[in-house]
């Protein structure tokens, strides 16, 4: 079980810099293969088997199989579904949209030889390596904890004359506090300690949340009274591949083939949280409700390159290889808050940040794998394929190369990460002369702190004459369970709820292909 955080919190934004976490790293190093309907009902085991326009992402060798040019397209529609238990409440949601899995061509030269260089090909295909659509929500109610002390813990130390809108042109630029903080201070949800008097009269640096009340017997704070809090988050796009490729077939024994992979990352967070007074007058500030909405978008590329191999020793056995570089990504994130709140005597803020924006590096680890597939005559196959990643060597820079901001989060990984085994396991059966029935199962080992996940598949196969195929495919990516916090941990003395996400990924894809 995986411990997470929302981002409203977990980031680091001041100053107009914000620093990714190594969980946002891991997420974009991951690889989810998705492919055509055909690779991916037979659970994408095609190291060592080719003609399929989605083998050719799995290993650039599948290139030089085609004796035939192919375009092939594979429209898909992803959902995401969870469970959400938190303050015990259960939520569950779901998230749908259609996308693209894969569409490219290959066009096939034949030299005309009978051995040596017997075709070499050049193809380009697009596949999405990673779906990041997701959706989860939460709510409940206790008088225990509030985000808006946590906000509150954050802001220790920092003047406020330093977040005040009124005093300073732009504090989102000019200081070093967290947005949210200087959100709250500016739609009148935290007070500075010295609003107490007394031994606080000269205390400009401690605040106090208007969730809370003061005890000045006790001298200590408390949540006056039951607050309902709901919470919402959805998130969206996808890491996409644009192989651009070359292979060969020499003497129908071994094929070989390179890729100059370019990676596109498109990944927005929508985030909303709100916290409601049951009774507003138990609330010596009058506090009715707070929200706080949250907008995050990661775009960029990346690049590397692959090398495979296929060879058939003897006939029906096929065995492959390949080896991919590390991915140099560029990438810039884009944000911003927007903070409400309300009080009993009919007074409204509204409080708005700027758009932030910051660009640094990313290094993804390299990868490699080995296949075997053996062919039954024209009856249909099994394979089976091993790939290997190492993340932790997952890499975060600054834009101008320096490690930076990035130390504890990059030694973080060096010591949390691991090596991640990942297996796939893929059969056809040619039922009739037009007709294939395909399945497939992966099982994507542990890299962190968290349980293996595997994906299971299935799929038919429709021959449509001699230069048409039609395929149908489904694949889901198995439950896994986080834990989490809706806001961060601020006094040894308070009980933050944590709740837990059951959270699954499934698919339906359509391919259809053209030989010419």
């Amino acid at each position: 079980m995986k411990k997470i955080a929302t981002l409203f919190l977990s980031l680091t934004i001041a100053a107009g810099l914000f620093a990714q976490t190594a969980d946002d790293a891991l997420n974009i190093a991951r690889e989810y293969y998705e492919g055509t309907a055909r690779t991916m009902a037979m659970g994408n085991a095609f190291t060592a088997l080719g003609g399929d326009l989605g083998a050719i992402g799995i290993n650039p060798a599948s290139s030089g199989v085609f004796r035939y040019s192919q375009f092939s397209f594979s429209p898909s529609l992803t959902t995401n579904r969870s469970t959400t238990n938190y303050l015990g409440n259960t939520s569950p949601s779901k998230n749908t949209g259609f996308t693209i899995s894969n569409f490219g061509t290959v066009l096939t030269f034949d030299t005309g030889k009978y051995t040596g260089l017997l075709n070499y090909n050049f193809g380009i295909v697009y596949n999405k390596k990673n779906s990041f659509r997701s959706g989860m929500k939460a709510f409940g109610t206790t008088s225990n904890s509030s985000m808006l002390s946590s906000i509150a813990s954050q802001l220790e130390g920092i003047e406020w004359m330093d977040i005040d809108a009124e005093t300073v042109d732009n504090p989102y630029v000019s200081s070093y506090a967290p947005w949210p903080g200087i959100l709250a201070w500016n739609t009148y949800l935290l007070a500075p300690l010295s609003f107490l008097g007394g031994k606080y009269e000269d205390v400009t640096d401690s605040y106090m949340a208007s969730t809370e009340n003061y005890n000045e017997l006790a001298d200590e704070l408390a949540i006056g009274g039951p607050l309902d809090q709901a919470f919402k988050r959805r998130t969206y796009g996808s890491n996409e591949e644009y192989s651009f490729n070359f292979g060969g077939n020499i003497s129908d024994f071994l094929y070989f083939g390179v890729n100059l992979n370019v990676n596109s990352i498109n990944y927005t967070v929508e985030e909303y949280y709100e916290e409601v007074a049951q009774n507003s007058a138990m609330f010596d500030d009058g506090f009715v409700s707070m929200d706080n909405s949250f907008w995050l978008k990661t775009a960029g590329t990346g690049v590397n390159f692959k090398f495979g191999a296929i060879v058939t020793p003897f006939a029906g056995l096929r065995l492959g290889a390949t080896v991919t570089t590390p991915t140099w990504y560029t990438l810039t994130d884009e944000w911003d808050y927007t903070m409400n709140s309300s009080f009993n005597n009919g007074n409204k803020y509204t409080e708005y940040t700027p758009t932030g924006t910051y660009s640094y590096k990313l290094t993804a680890p390299m990868r490699w794998s080995l296949g075997a597939a053996y062919v039954v005559g024209n009856r249909g196959l099994i394979s089976v394929d091993y790939e290997n990643v190492n993340y932790a060597n997952t890499v975060l820079k600054e834009y101008g190369g320096d490690y930076g901001i990035f130390s504890e989060e990059n030694s973080i990984m060096k010591r949390a990460f691991s090596k991640a085994s990942i297996l796939r396991l893929g059969a056809e059966l040619r039922v009739t002369e037009h007709m294939s029935l395909r399945g497939g199962y992966q099982v994507y080992s542990s890299s962190v702190a968290e349980p293996a996940r595997q994906a299971y598949s299935a799929g038919v196969g429709f021959n449509l004459g001699q230069s048409t195929t039609l395929d149908f495919a489904w694949s889901k990516l198995g439950s896994q369970t986080d834990s989490f916090q809706l806001y961060d941990d601020y006094s040894d003395a308070t009980s933050v709820p944590s709740g837990t996400n059951n959270h699954s990924l499934s698919k339906v894809v359509c391919t259809l292909a053209f030989k010419f």
